[in-house]
């Protein structure tokens, strides 16, 4: 009689399924509000309100209980610009975040090759900042990546951004899967992001957010103040403080969490968020723009079938920011106070030059020529065609002068772009009338 097989090895089971939970915490040492927050921040570090504020609607998204997607913030500026600061003020504050100095996206579901595979539990990132904001205080390691590792570190990100767990299958442990909800919130910091990052971030679909600082150069005066001043780290840790003392008081005062009533957000604020989507959608469209050359002559401008996303993903994130920011300020229905966030964090998203020239779009009244991108830019003619260019195949602006992109171009705004030239959006940007405007562009 033959012997019996063995009978087939089990499948790994999938995680158990995940439920909407509060971190439970301490309690403050001292009950503090939003305004008495800001007003630290605001003393102690005002060129970082704005970053600091975002960063605060991030991690208050944890406490909304239909938020299914996670936000990923990325502060960015220049090597020493704060960008460091401002995520040192919500380090350390436990069950709520979680920072790391260096990661790879490898890590938050390991499988590495030395380790005995029912061993790799214990180093899976995945768990650990679940229902945290995870902090990276900068990305390089992902972003400066050769072209294959990059594809990969970012694939990775952008599922792991989906807030449903990761599963990998590979020849070293087979199988391994996180599924669920696994919901975190990411604040991280960055140099101006490459080119070639943009590219391949709008390959996979864009799961990240970007805030610049626009930090003005410092004086001689400044830095003379600055080297004088010797309360900087005493600085840094009293906003720490209070960022802990603001959110214990937040994750005590909603221990279940806030179901929110979507009925009482006013549609006006609705509609910005929505035009927003619309135009940051277009912004981060991908499409590369060449110059035809036939026996040896320039011809026009050519290039490839544009990719636009859809607008939907973008809406409820930045709908979801919103109403973090509203619980921060200790509302559960957004209103204007929370609409100059969106509208930065919109322009501040555009890859590359694009960011810019929109502002300076917006502060001339809708209406650019190609000698205002080459003063912005401090580029050529052929370059600052090229953007204008790209402006219009990706439907943000229309040629003005008819004959398309000659020596001197002349755009504007498409019209369903154009609440962003009206007084409500010049407002939320402090921007001045286009009347005001000097003829020297803001050096973005």
């Amino acid at each position: 009689m033959a012997p019996k097989s063995p009978p087939p090895a089990k499948p790994e089971p999938l995680s158990k399924p995940l439920t909407f939970e509060v971190a439970r915490v301490s309690q403050p040492t001292l009950h503090t509000s939003f305004t008495a927050w800001r007003e630290v921040i605001a003393q102690n570090f005002p060129e970082l309100v704005q970053a600091a504020e975002t960063g605060l609607s991030v991690a208050c998204q944890l406490l909304i209980r239909d938020v299914t997607n996670c936000s990923a913030l990325v502060l960015v500026d220049q090597p020493s610009a704060g960008k460091t600061i401002a995520i040192n003020f919500f380090d350390d504050i436990e069950g709520i975040t979680y920072s790391s100095d260096t990661f790879t996206p490898a890590s938050f579901v390991s499988n590495a090759a030395t380790v005995a595979k029912e061993k790799l539990p214990k180093l899976d990132l995945l768990p650990r900042i679940r229902r945290k904001m995870f902090l990276v205080r900068d990305m390089a390691t992902i972003f400066s990546a050769r072209d294959d590792d990059l594809m990969k570190n970012l694939g990775i990100l952008t599922r792991v951004l989906d807030g449903e767990g990761l599963s990998t299958d590979t020849g070293i442990h087979g199988r391994r899967a996180l599924r669920g909800d696994y919901v975190f919130m990411m604040l991280a910091a960055s140099t101006p992001i490459p080119p070639r990052v943009w590219k391949v971030m709008g390959t996979f679909g864009q799961r990240l957010f970007f805030l610049g600082l626009h930090l003005k150069r410092k004086t001689k005066d400044d830095l003379t103040r600055q080297i004088k001043d010797t309360s900087y780290k005493k600085k840094e840790a009293e906003c720490r403080d209070f960022t802990r003392d603001l959110l214990f008081t937040l994750w005590n005062r909603y221990p279940e969490g806030v179901e929110w009533d979507k009925a009482k957000d006013p549609d006006s604020c609705l509609d910005i968020i929505a035009q927003c989507a619309l135009l940051l959608a277009r912004l981060r469209g991908q499409v590369f723009v060449y110059k035809e050359r036939w026996e040896g002559e320039d011809k026009d401008f050519g290039h490839t079938v544009p990719s636009v996303e859809h607008e939907s993903r973008i809406n409820q994130c930045l709908y979801n920011i919103a109403r973090g920011h509203a619980l921060a300020m200790g509302r559960q229905n957004i209103g204007e106070e929370d609409m100059h966030l969106i509208v930065s964090l919109t322009l501040d998203s555009a890859p590359g030059h694009r960011a810019p020239i929109f502002h300076e779009l917006i502060r001339r009244g809708g209406e650019l020529k190609t000698e205002d991108v080459e003063a912005l830019l401090r580029c050529s003619n052929p370059t600052a065609l090229k953007e204008l260019k790209t402006f219009c195949i990706l439907d943000l602006c229309e040629d003005y002068q008819g004959d398309a992109f000659e020596p001197s171009t002349h755009v504007r705004l498409k019209d369903d772009l154009r609440w962003f030239l009206g007084e409500e959006c010049r407002n939320l940007l402090h921007l001045p009338s286009p009347s005001e405007v000097k003829n020297d562009p803001l050096p973005f």
